[in-house]
């Protein structure tokens, strides 16, 4: 029984990896529906910016969609908007959490908030680059950010903007790569 939440989640993951795998992108489409796979979408984004430092791979989903014929616009602007209401949360947590850590890190945070002093204009050109071209996760930039109270707009407006691009980008190539794949005789079905 002690086991039994690590072993839900690894059958989920599984079964689920098993249908992505096995299935075209149309029959996954097809299955889900297109209502709910643009639902879909903006839930896994969302769970992906609420876990801190999280393995949730809804890039994976939004290039199975994207591919599946979905709008590539309209599933970046989706994902792009979970991530960033996710990430709203790591940002406060942040912002809270200066309270609570110890003195040794707080120092650290000071090193930091000297760099925000020093380059303000250029952290929101950093945030945005960052968004727009790294799939890592945002509570790299959120979380202390937070703590160094570095304003909540300052940080999530360029963050977002990246996050758009970045998503965006993602479903438009993916869209545009699988139709131009579809082409070539020995790997179209």
């Amino acid at each position: 029984m002690r086991y039994f939440p690590s072993a839900l989640f690894i059958a989920l993951f599984a079964l689920s990896s098993g249908i992505f795998l096995f299935s075209s992108p149309e029959r996954v489409i097809a299955f889900i529906g297109v209502e709910n796979a643009y639902l879909l979408m903006f839930l896994l984004a969302l769970s992906g910016g609420l876990t801190m430092f999280s393995g949730v791979p809804y890039h994976l989903i939004l290039v199975t969609l994207a591919t599946g014929g979905l709008n590539p616009l309209l599933l970046g602007m989706v994902t792009a908007t979970g991530v960033t209401l996710g990430d709203s949360t790591s940002y406060f947590i942040g912002y809270q959490g200066m309270l609570l850590i110890p003195k040794r890190l707080q120092a650290m945070a000071q090193r930091l908030f000297s760099a925000k002093e020093k380059y303000p204009r250029l952290l929101p050109v950093i945030f945005f680059i960052y968004g727009s071209c790294l799939p890592f996760s945002n509570d790299v930039i959120t979380i202390p950010m937070g703590f160094l109270r570095y304003p909540f707009w300052r940080v999530m407006l360029p963050l977002s903007l990246g996050n758009l691009v970045f998503n965006v980008s993602i479903a438009l190539l993916a869209a545009y790569a699988y139709g131009a794949l579809q082409v070539i005789p020995f790997l179209g079905r």
